[in-house]
């Protein structure tokens, strides 16, 4: 892995780049926008380098759990601890916005499962039929898209 990794928040004015790197986190462009126009909301870039390797989402709350909202990795830069530095970025930042923070994925995700249990998160909760505004419904492992699994990381 690159020396040279970081991952900088991205000034509000430039957050539009982030989009095609987040397009694997929600296909939803719109959804994206949205959510980089709330001021609680701060992008990230991830880079190896001057390589773009991934990006993430967070809401910042100092009274609430803090939540990632979009996380998602270059596919030609997986599987190789990107995405873990990312989220191991955003947790040293928790201090400062309280002490939990929260991500969500969907049950049939199970890599992603997987992974923030690895990154340290607890299961929280389940949102039952999350899904249901997507038409057809989505398949991934053999298993149809419908709740989402929330995780908890406690400081």
């Amino acid at each position: 892995m690159d020396t040279n990794w970081q991952c900088v928040p991205v000034a509000a004015d430039d957050a539009e780049s982030l989009i095609p790197l987040l397009h694997d986190a929600e296909e939803d462009d719109d959804r994206i926008r949205a959510a980089l126009r709330d001021p609680a909301v701060r992008g990230y870039l991830a880079q190896a380098g001057d390589e773009p390797v991934g990006a993430a989402v967070m809401r910042w709350s100092d009274d609430e759990p803090s939540e990632l909202l979009y996380l998602a990795v270059a596919a030609t830069a997986r599987r190789q601890g990107h995405g873990g530095r990312i989220v191991a970025a955003l947790l040293a930042e928790l201090p400062r916005h309280g002490r939990t923070m929260l991500v969500g994925t969907a049950n049939c995700a199970l890599d992603n499962i997987a992974f923030y249990q690895r990154c340290g998160f607890r299961m929280h909760a389940v949102k039952r039929d999350f899904f249901s505004y997507i038409d057809p419904p989505l398949t991934e492992n053999g298993i149809v898209m419908r709740d989402m699994i929330v995780f908890s990381y406690e400081r």
